[in-house]
């Protein structure tokens, strides 16, 4: 059915619980997943001087690093095989292409994560993950409390 699951991942308590999900149910079917986090593009074709007030990319870079690597060491924890992936954009259009371009049969994301106070339902980026990813998509929801 599923050899290699995509896990997208932005630290959020929402992708930890996708990230769990998407292990358990790599490990119960003998599948691979990668964790990716995508460094948002925030602003492109700016005057040096504007650049100041743009986040370090270095440093979104080193924290996608990290929160992809423990979704390896949960992976780790349950014998499921992986590797982590760090790419910059358009996150939604980021985990689409890659789950193209790298023989992914099925990613697993949360409903909402860091930027999701304003998102209504699925939130922004997993409402287009789901609306134009090739493979299927399963979503995790993290209940309200």
């Amino acid at each position: 059915m599923y050899k290699n699951i995509l896990i997208p991942t932005d630290g959020s308590d929402e992708a930890e619980k996708a990230s769990k999900h998407g292990v358990q149910l790599a490990s119960e079917i003998g599948a691979n997943i990668t964790a990716l986090y995508v460094v948002r593009s925030r602003v492109t074709g700016v005057p040096s001087d504007v650049m100041k007030q743009v986040d370090d990319i270095d440093e979104w870079k080193a924290y996608g690093e990290e929160i992809t690597q423990d979704v390896l060491d949960i992976a780790a924890e349950h014998d499921v095989s992986g590797k982590t992936a760090v790419t910059s954009g358009k996150p939604y259009q980021e985990i689409v292409d890659y789950a193209d371009e790298n023989d992914i049969d099925a990613i697993v994301m949360g409903t909402q994560g860091r930027d999701g106070i304003g998102d209504l339902l699925l939130g922004n980026v997993t409402e287009r993950v789901v609306r134009s990813a090739n493979v299927p998509v399963i979503t995790v929801r993290q209940p309200k409390l």
